[in-house]
This record gives C-alpha cells, sequence and structure tokens, in this order.
C-alpha cells in the first residue's frame, strides 16, 4: 500500500487543513490539484490508484464534481469528503463518503481498505529499486538512503520514465505550490538524487537535464556498461 497513487483534490484555500502531509508521512506518493478538470488532463495519462476529493474544504457537498470525475476515470476508487451534516449522494459515484470532522488517521484507516495492498514497497525500473518503505534506492550495486522528499521525486521519475517532467509540475507534486519563480530547492534536490544513484554525479546517464523545461528519466545504458 506504501507507494500507491493518490489523486488529491481540494481547496486551494490557505485556510482549508490540508490531508496531503499525512498521506505522504504513510508512503503515499501524493498529487495535490485544486481543480477537477487539470486533475483529470493529468490523471487521463496516468490514472491513479485512489482518488481523494475533498469537497469539504471547498464548501459544497461535491456530488457534481465526483460524478465527473468518475465519469473520466471510472473503475478508480473515489473517497469522497463532504461537509458536516450533508447526506451521502448514492448517484455522485463515490465508493466510500465521509463526513467531517474528519481526521487524518480516519481518512488513512479508510484509504487502507480501499487501495489493495500491493504486498510489495519496492519499485524498480531498469537499474533503479527504490524501497519505498525504508526510503533506500540501489543502483548498480551502489546504495543510498534517501529523504522523504527525495524519495518521492525519484518515485515520480519511475513511474514516468523517458518523459519529460516539467519543473512547475515536479515543484507542484512533490512541494504541493505552483510557485514556480525560485526552482533552486528543487535543482538542490535532483543534485542529491544524482549523487545517489549516477556513477559519476557530474555527467548523469540517468536523471537528464532538458534545458529550460526540466529533467527526464534515460534508461538506456550507457555503452560502456
Amino acid at each position: 500500500m506504501p507507494g500507491s497513487h493518490i489523486l488529491l483534490i481540494e481547496s486551494q484555500r490557505a485556510s482549508a487543513a490540508s490531508f496531503a502531509r499525512a498521506l505522504e508521512k504513510k508512503g503515499f506518493l501524493v498529487t495535490r490539484h485544486t481543480q477537477v478538470l487539470s486533475a483529470l488532463a493529468e490523471s487521463l495519462q496516468k490514472a491513479p490508484d485512489l482518488i481523494v476529493l475533498d469537497a469539504a474544504s471547498m464548501n459544497t457537498s461535491g456530488g457534481r464534481m465526483c460524478r465527473t470525475v468518475r465519469s473520466q476515470l471510472n473503475g478508480v476508487p473515489i473517497i469522497l469528503v463532504v461537509p458536516y451534516g450533508t447526506a451521502a449522494d448514492p448517484g455522485s459515484g463515490a465508493s466510500v463518503t465521509l463526513a467531517h470532522p474528519l481526521t487524518p488517521r480516519k481518512l488513512i484507516n479508510r484509504v487502507a481498505r480501499v487501495i489493495p495492498a500491493k504486498g510489495n514497497y519496492t519499485l524498480q525500473v531498469g537499474p533503479i529499486a527504490l524501497d519505498l518503505a525504508q526510503r533506500t534506492v540501489r543502483c548498480r550495486g551502489k546504495e543510498s538512503r534517501l529523504t522523504p522528499k527525495q524519495t518521492k521525486l525519484l518515485e515520480i521519475f519511475l513511474h514516468n520514465p523517458g518523459r519529460l517532467m516539467t519543473r512547475p509540475v515536479l515543484i507542484r507534486q512533490v512541494w504541493h505550490t505552483d510557485y514556480t519563480g525560485d526552482t533552486r530547492t528543487l535543482d538542490v534536490h535532483m543534485s542529491w538524487l544524482r549523487q545517489a544513484i549516477e556513477p559519476d554525479p557530474r555527467q548523469p546517464i540517468y536523471l537528464k537535464t532538458v534545458r529550460g523545461m526540466g529533467y527526464r528519466l534515460d534508461l538506456a545504458e550507457p555503452k560502456h556498461a
């Protein structure tokens, strides 16, 4: 179950408490969106394991939004969080409806029952093996321990090998912000990841920079390997 991808749709209001941090602490890969349409646009390329639609944070029952999500991502379980006193809408398409007040622990307990247990917390793509539970990575005999942010960043790349991951997308998925005025934090984390997996971090063969845009995980083995 740790390592499962959760799509979290919630309010952008600063006063609205987010469930993202609590879910990440349990080892989930959380992609946070504040609008249904942007969430769907990204998720249609790779469906998440679970959707948490926090309608309560938006001061709405969420029935219409939930039906929109269900129509586009049918088969993906949806946990709908509604405001206190809101009756469950059987036509919403939600797999589970939870009402506020809702603690992060209660949500995580329900998530554990909704997402099927995967039984393996290691994500391996090519020569890179990421242990999501222990937050360690092994590549070509070299093993390194990662921070939670580094683990999440590398997991995103392992789910998208060969695909350009732009700086705004990475910043939004890892740091849950749309502010991209300063990308130095991302660049520093990429440098740390290269030290963990690259034979020579100064000449990366896996985590490639796409100038002016972002980064790409390239799994083509070097010719001298």
